[in-house]
């Protein structure tokens, strides 16, 4: 059965940084935290703008706002597809205070571009942005 799905991911910028969020993935791995930015699967029915304010409100529990469609991406694993929309968001510096992740996050902070490569492990990721103006 083929299965096709749509996500999410925002990069949140503010000046020269970007929000990196440390989720945890499983506790039978070394690291069992990754960095990630903001991503959620878009729901049947849900645009896809709605599911990324969604996932920045529900994983950070403040407001953003959509800047851009940065890039998109395509991925096929064995019969299911997975298409990608990133986009560049952002959220108010007065909102930084109030951030508060849920239990399956560790923590979160700003980065510089030229550190992706230190918390971003995905190479899919790290190559799309490689070539993005952000």
């Amino acid at each position: 059965m083929k299965d096709t799905y749509i996500r999410v991911k925002g990069i949140i910028k503010k000046g020269d940084e970007y929000l990196v969020i440390k989720r945890w993935v499983d506790d039978h791995i070394p690291n069992s935290f990754v960095w990630e930015f903001i991503d959620a699967q878009v729901q049947h029915g849900e645009a896809p703008d709605h599911t990324m304010l969604r996932a920045i409100e529900e994983q950070l529990s403040v407001e953003g706002a959509i800047e851009r469609i940065e890039y998109t991406w395509s991925n096929l694993l064995g019969d299911t597809h997975c298409v990608g929309i990133a986009y560049l968001c952002s959220i108010q510096d007065e909102d930084e205070e109030r951030i508060v992740l849920p239990e399956e996050y560790g923590e979160w902070k700003w980065i510089s571009r030229e550190e992706f490569p230190e918390y971003i492990d995905n190479l899919y990721i790290l190559n799309d942005l490689e070539d993005k103006r952000l």
